[in-house]
């Protein structure tokens, strides 16, 4: 798989299986969605997409080389964007193979049809992408924790 529109048809096709195969019934489904993938591209060796479905929209993280890690379903990983810092579960599915994923909603009953669906995609996946316009000393310290690192007690002293 090359290129986005082939990544968008493979994550879609994966997950109305997923949908039609063990989704059908739950009561959190909304049946004014379907399955889309918003927005695919090319980002840092991954192909980004936001995937909208009748239970959640999620930012989705795809592997562009199968990774090979021997990382287990349900573990958590940061990854940066210049909004900030966001906590992502690696999930897999057969037909798609290891990904990452980033609940933006879940469930989606909010959304009254697709096109509002991908309009709320298309916002968050624009905010994700633009600089924080602020980024107050707190906002600071607590990036720094979650990269694991301790913030300079030195600049939090104020005399």
């Amino acid at each position: 798989m090359g290129d986005a529109a082939a990544i968008s048809e493979h994550l879609e096709a994966c997950f109305r299986l997923v949908h039609t195969e063990r989704m059908d019934g739950v009561p959190i489904l909304n049946d004014a969605l379907e399955v889309r993938a918003v927005g695919t591209h090319a980002w840092n060796g991954f192909w980004l997409s936001i995937l909208i479905t009748p239970w959640f929209i999620n930012v989705v993280l795809l592997p562009q080389e199968p990774d090979g890690e021997a990382i287990r379903t349900g573990e958590k990983r940061m990854f940066g964007f210049p909004a900030g810092s966001f906590e992502f579960i690696r999930g897999h599915e057969h037909d798609l193979g290891a990904f990452w994923m980033c609940s933006l909603f879940s469930p989606v009953f909010e959304f009254a049809d697709i096109e509002t669906a991908e309009a709320a995609a298309h916002a968050a996946l624009t905010e994700l992408f633009d600089a924080e316009e602020e980024n107050t000393e707190a906002d600071r310290d607590m990036q720094t924790i979650w990269r694991g690192e301790w913030p300079d007690a030195e600049t939090d002293v104020q005399e």
